[in-house]
């Protein structure tokens, strides 16, 4: 099929937040490599937040993952649309899948899944090594849409940035650190609640520091070893859009393999990120300004990373 002949062109990124973020440079190659075609996304719930907004996108949905009788006629609208190019970024998934198939695109590519390469004329399959943004834009030029551009895409309006900085000044002679303890599901991939509280505690015997403890929906058990005070407070919450801003007033910010973690990449907000060697391969932050303390475990365990690890490249980012 011509690439001229391509008019119409949805995209399915249909499950995490990380998915999203990691997504977003192959949405803006995907708008540089067709300028004049429409470009439709499916989100999921949990995601749609990352691409509200986003600039390289005409119209945003949102497949209603936990409603299955509401399937069918999601099905159908987009079936009637009459795609040219339908894209599967998480070929792995079996309902986005039969959803692409269904659609009767006259293009129907996916990433590589064993259990679902039946569905797929074509298929785009990660290389080891591969960062997840470099599988996704590994996809786009499949299609005719390279690009070496990495940064992810996710604007942060002057309003939010503002509204942010007002509502959390900052104190004289005060650095600035956040902390995401969550997610509470990820046992595997989230440093011990334990060592967040013994970090935090070896931090405020600095006098030049405030902490903001960041904790997610159902994480309110990992805060039960945390003491409040002036200089440890707990961050209010807020939209995924208030949490970057907020993060933009910070000196730093410091996280497990989460999805606060690509946010504060996304926003350019400093971060110590604490990872497995297999969460580093395919989802570590690229650019320079971040540090990353890693497990050393094959896995995706981050266990064995100690406090005295991360206070370390804590200080070190801070300047101490």
């Amino acid at each position: 099929m011509n690439k001229d002949e391509i008019k119409k062109i949805l995209l399915l990124r249909a499950d995490r937040i990380g998915d999203m973020f990691c997504t977003t440079p192959a949405l803006r190659a995907m708008r540089q490599g067709f300028p004049d075609a429409r470009i439709d996304l499916i989100a999921s719930e949990g995601n749609r937040s990352v691409a509200e907004g986003n600039p390289h996108i005409d119209n945003l949905y949102v497949f209603p993952a936990k409603k299955p009788w509401k399937w069918p006629y999601h099905f159908l609208r987009h079936r009637l649309t009459g795609y040219d190019l339908v894209v599967n970024f998480n070929g792995e998934s079996g309902t986005t899948s039969r959803l692409a198939r269904f659609l009767g695109a006259r293009r129907l590519v996916g990433t590589w899944a064993r259990k679902t390469e039946g569905y797929y004329p074509e298929t785009v399959r990660m290389v080891k090594g591969d960062h997840t943004i470099d599988f996704m834009l590994r996809v786009t030029a499949h299609l005719g849409a390279p690009s070496e551009d990495r940064s992810m895409v996710y604007p942060l309006p002057e309003e939010v940035l503002e509204r942010q900085r007002k509502r959390f000044p900052r104190r004289e002679g005060k650095k600035r650190v956040a902390v995401f303890i969550g997610n509470a599901k990820k046992v595997d991939t989230r440093w011990p609640e334990d060592r967040f509280v013994a970090l935090t505690d070896r931090l405020l015997e600095r006098e030049d520091v405030e902490i903001y403890i960041v904790a997610g929906p159902g994480d309110e058990g990992l805060l039960e070893g945390f003491t409040w005070s002036e200089d440890r407070v707990l961050y209010p919450g807020g939209s995924l859009r208030e949490l970057g801003a907020f993060l933009k007033t910070c000196d730093l910010f410091v996280t497990s393999s989460t999805g606060p973690m690509h946010l504060a990449a996304a926003v350019d907000a400093p971060m110590v990120a604490i990872l497995a060697d297999f969460t580093y391969e395919c989802w570590r932050p690229l650019a320079d300004i971040h540090a990353i303390v890693q497990s050393g475990q094959s896995g995706v365990q981050v266990g064995t990373v100690t406090v005295d690890e991360v206070l370390k490249a804590v200080n070190r980012k801070l300047g101490s």
